[in-house]
C-alpha cells in the first residue's frame, strides 16, 4: 500500500456523491500511525451522515472479514466529537485486546457525555476483566476497570442501560461481592436490569444461580427466557434439557434459537438425539442452529475423549503399590540373569 493509495481512498470517500465502497474500504486496510492522523483529519472535514455511513461500513466490513484490518483508524475515532462515530469505533474494536485501550474505556465510561458510548464502553470493559482474571492483563489495570464499573453500578443517577451494562462485565469476577450485585439487579423494578442479571447469572459460571435459571425459564416474559435459556447452555445445566427441548420446539425463533445453541453446550444423549431430529428438518434456520449445536457437542465429547486417553495412561497406583511391584521387579530380574545365563550356557553348547 503505498501513501498515493491510501490517500486516493479519502479522496473518493470524501467526495460524498461518491458511494461508500468495499473496495475503497479496502484501500484503508493496515493504516500506518501516519495513514491514521490523515484519516481523521480527513474524517473531520465531512459531514456528519458521511463519517457515520463510513463507519458503519467499516465495523461491517471488518466483522465479515479478518483481511480487513481498521484498528488503527477506530482508535483514531474514539474521540471523535460525534458521539454515533465513537460507539461505532468502540464496536469495531470489539477483538482488540491491547491494553492501551484500556484508558480510554475508563475515560469513556467515566466521563462521556453520551449514554449509548458510555454503556458501549462498558461492555468492552467486559473483555479486559476477562483477561485480567485470566492473568493476560496486569492486575492494575484489571483493578481500574472493576472500581469503574462498580462506580458506574452505585451511581443511583447513572442511566440504567449503562448500570445493567456494567454489570453484565462484572459477572467475569466470581465473588460474593457479585453475587450481590446480581441478587440486586434480579430484585430491581426495571426488567432490562433483571434480564442483565440472568445474562451476569450465565456469564460467572456460577451454579449458585441454578435455582433461578431453571425457573426462568417459564417466565411469561419472552425475554426473561431468552436469557435464562443462554444461562442454562453457559452454566452447562443438565437439570434443563427437557425444558430446553420444549423450547426448542416452540414458536419463539429467538428463544428456539438460543435453546438449540444451550443444548449444543450441555450435551448429553438425550440432548443430542433432540439436536440431530432438528438437524434434519426441512426448516433450513432450524437446520443450521442444530448442525452448529451438534459440533459443539462433537467438540465436547473429543476433548473429554483425549482427556480419558491421557488420563488412562498414567500410572495411579499409590506408593505402597509402587513399592512392592519394585521389590517384584527386583526379584524377576534376578530370575532372568539366571535365565540368561543359562541361555548363553545352551548357546555356548550348540556352538
Amino acid at each position: 500500500m503505498t501513501e498515493s493509495e491510501f490517500e486516493q481512498a479519502l479522496a473518493d470517500l470524501q467526495a460524498e456523491d461518491r458511494p461508500v465502497t468495499r473496495q475503497i474500504l479496502a484501500q484503508l486496510s493496515d493504516a500506518s500511525r501516519a495513514e491514521s492522523e490523515s484519516f481523521s483529519r480527513r474524517l473531520a472535514q465531512m459531514s456528519a451522515e458521511r463519517k457515520r455511513e463510513i463507519m458503519s461500513r467499516m465495523v461491517e466490513y471488518a466483522e465479515e472479514s479478518f483481511e480487513m484490518d481498521f484498528v488503527a483508524l477506530f482508535k483514531r475515532c474514539l474521540s471523535d466529537r460525534d458521539p454515533l462515530v465513537r460507539r461505532l469505533a468502540i464496536e469495531g474494536l470489539w477483538e482488540y485486546e491491547g491494553p492501551d485501550l484500556v484508558s480510554p474505556l475508563l475515560r469513556m465510561i467515566s466521563g462521556d457525555a453520551d449514554v449509548a458510548v458510555r454503556a458501549a464502553a462498558a461492555i468492552s470493559a467486559g473483555r479486559f476483566l476477562f483477561l485480567a482474571e485470566c492473568d493476560e492483563l496486569d492486575a492494575q489495570r484489571g483493578e481500574q476497570l472493576r472500581e469503574a464499573l462498580e462506580r458506574v453500578v452505585a451511581n443511583s443517577d447513572e442511566d440504567i442501560e449503562v448500570a445493567r451494562r456494567a454489570i453484565e462485565s462484572l459477572a467475569y469476577i466470581n465473588d460474593d461481592a457479585l453475587r450481590d450485585t446480581i441478587q440486586w439487579a434480579y430484585r430491581h423494578a426495571d426488567h432490562r436490569m433483571r434480564e442483565s442479571a440472568l445474562f451476569a447469572m450465565g456469564r460467572s459460571a456460577d451454579s449458585f444461580w441454578e435455582t433461578i435459571v431453571l425457573k426462568e425459564l417459564d417466565s411469561a416474559s419472552p425475554a426473561m427466557r431468552y436469557e435464562a435459556t443462554r444461562a442454562s447452555g453457559e452454566l452447562q445445566l443438565k437439570s434443563a434439557v427437557a425444558r430446553l427441548i420444549e423450547l426448542g420446539e416452540g414458536a419463539d425463533r429467538e428463544v428456539q434459537a438460543m435453546a438449540i445453541w444451550a443444548l449444543g453446550q450441555i450435551g448429553g444423549d438425550r440432548a443430542q438425539k433432540a439436536l440431530e431430529k432438528w438437524a434434519n428438518s426441512d426448516d433450513e434456520a432450524l437446520n443450521e442452529a442444530a448442525a452448529a449445536a451438534l459440533d459443539e457437542v462433537g467438540l465436547s465429547s473429543q476433548s473429554l475423549d483425549l482427556f480419558v486417553h491421557q488420563f488412562s495412561g498414567l500410572d495411579l497406583r499409590t506408593t505402597e503399590e509402587l513399592d512392592e511391584v519394585e521389590d517384584e521387579d527386583e526379584d524377576g530380574n534376578e530370575d532372568l540373569d539366571l535365565a540368561d545365563e543359562e541361555w548363553d550356557d545352551d548357546a555356548l553348547d550348540l556352538v
